[in-house]
């Protein structure tokens, strides 16, 4: 039980520590931003409410695409084109630097070498 419990310790600390990055917190902000102003956008041209204009651009650039709305205009189909070009890489390079600021915390709460290191390409 013990073990359990450091290790969920463990999972929170670096969880908040990639939060604390501040790469992490710029990328989420871009993320964010992105999403509000696509709900905005998707306000104006669809008619759309904001949280379903914010829902749509957070499952468009998760890439789940539930389908449950879609633009139905000619401009809120391009609109939602040009967003998805920008905001599904800004959300992919988001999840990776989330996943490269967790996993090094995760690497320093044990005490280890990175595991570059360990594939025995140690540094100088």
């Amino acid at each position: 039980m013990r073990r359990i419990v450091e290790m969920y310790a463990n999972l929170f600390r670096a969880a908040f520590a990639a939060l604390a990055d501040k790469r992490v917190r710029a990328l989420l902000v871009v993320c964010a931003g992105i999403a509000a102003l696509q709900a905005v956008i998707f306000r104006i041209i669809e008619g759309w409410s904001l949280l379903d204009g914010f829902y749509f651009a957070v499952v468009t650039m998760a890439t789940v695409g539930y389908g449950d709305l879609a633009p139905r205009t000619n401009i809120g189909k391009l609109a939602a084109i040009a967003f998805m070009l920008v905001g599904i890489g800004v959300f992919v390079l988001t999840v990776s630097t989330i996943a490269q600021a967790f996993l090094r915390e995760m690497e320093l709460s044990r005490g280890s070498r990175l595991p570059s290191d360990r594939a025995g390409h140690d540094k100088p």
